[in-house]
């Protein structure tokens, strides 16, 4: 079982590949293609020398899109996920004990739903064990769903110290041809029921966390954050091909279809070295062709700058130089550096601001979207 990532910054492979094919939204997503939008920038719509509006290059958009409908467009996507008590303490526990290892824990009493439980186990199929089915002191979280069905709840009761068989038949849709419907033994002893403990969290080294409980909030916040983020990634994308869909376009600007072309062509150079490929290969693999994905992109792309340029002037939405400092703080925060080292390492701080306004245009558009499916 896939566990959900609370990390900032990580992706799973199945991620990497789900992303291929979807916006980035917030600023790591927009830093890919913030350059694209760079330029001096427009004054703010009461002229103030310290705010900046989002200028797509400084290109003047209005010449080249004559924008539709843009409040109130109705869009289809499932509301960002709810986490139950259940849901966040199973969390809490997998991310605490993946940093602490334990050598001993409770053992006066029986195994519970929802403790970390030291095991050993071995099965056997037909009464020889099988590969795979074998582990001493691993860690297994009752209720996480982590292993095949029966296996968690045939541990609940059992004391510390006590060895039970458990008669289980794995999936049909198993991975391993093998087991896949298999009817197997497991028998497993309980070592111990290990515990969570303040005094070892602080280790874990999670800025301004020190007791278990702020543990348990410090999850709750990143997983309400990832289910937020990836809400607002799909209802972003429904917002914006409705967008495209009700604007009318003049000919594209060829320096910005360009640009938009190359950078994408940069990420995909990054994406597909992750996987030890060339970029061409990469878009190969998903059935695509390479110079089609880069011609559909720049243009998709180059019509959602423009669109949003658009709005942001007809709304007022700019970026003060303080809004802009503040929200770098924050953003730097997050990846555990200063401002210096994230402009070094990264954009500067005006393709910040108009990645920052891209996001607060698109943000504020799937605010004021309907949602047919909430």
């Amino acid at each position: 079982m896939w566990y959900k990532c609370i990390m900032a910054g990580y992706d799973s492979p199945d991620r990497k590949e789900e992303n291929m094919k979807k916006r980035w939204i917030g600023v790591l997503a927009l830093a890919m293609s913030a350059a694209l939008l760079c330029g001096c920038g427009d004054k703010g719509k009461k002229g103030s020398s310290d705010s900046e509006s989002l200028s797509a290059g400084g290109i003047q958009a209005s010449e080249y899109v004559t924008l539709g409908e843009y409040k109130g467009l109705e869009i289809d996507v499932m509301p960002a996920e709810q986490y139950d008590d259940e849901e966040i303490e199973i969390q809490t526990k997998q991310f605490y004990f993946n940093y602490v290892q334990e050598e001993e824990g409770i053992t006066d009493r029986p195994v519970e739903l929802l403790d970390m439980t030291n095991i050993d186990y071995e099965g056997k199929k037909d009464g020889v064990a099988f590969e795979g089915g074998t582990a001493q002191g691993a860690l297994l979280l009752i209720g996480s769903g982590q292993f095949i069905p029966g296996f968690e709840e045939g541990l609940v009761g059992v004391m510390p110290g006590e060895t039970v068989d458990l008669p289980l038949t794995f999936p049909e849709a198993y991975g391993n041809s093998d087991l896949a419907g298999q009817e197997v033994v497991f028998t497993v002893t309980v070592n111990f029921i290990p515990e969570m403990e303040d005094a070892k969290v602080e280790g874990i080294g999670v800025p301004d966390v020190k007791t278990v409980d702020q543990l348990r909030q410090y999850v709750k916040n990143a997983l309400d954050s990832r289910a937020q983020s990836e809400y607002l990634s799909a209802a972003g994308d429904a917002v914006l091909a409705r967008l495209v869909e009700n604007c009318e376009f003049a000919e594209l600007p060829a320096d910005m279809l360009q640009k938009n072309r190359e950078s994408y062509a940069s990420w995909l150079d990054q994406m597909a070295a992750s996987y030890g490929m060339d970029a061409e290969s990469y878009v190969t693999m998903y059935g695509l062709d390479y110079e089609s994905t880069l011609d559909g992109y720049a243009e998709q792309y180059t019509k959602e700058i423009l669109i949003m340029q658009v709005i942001a002037e007809r709304e007022g939405m700019n970026l003060s130089d303080e809004e802009l400092d503040a929200r770098l703080e924050a953003y730097a925060k997050t990846s555990n550096i200063t401002v210096d080292e994230l402009l070094v390492n990264g954009l500067t701080k005006e393709e910040y601001r108009e990645s920052f306004l891209y996001e607060d245009v698109l943000n504020w558009l799937v605010e004021n979207a309907v949602n047919t499916a909430e």
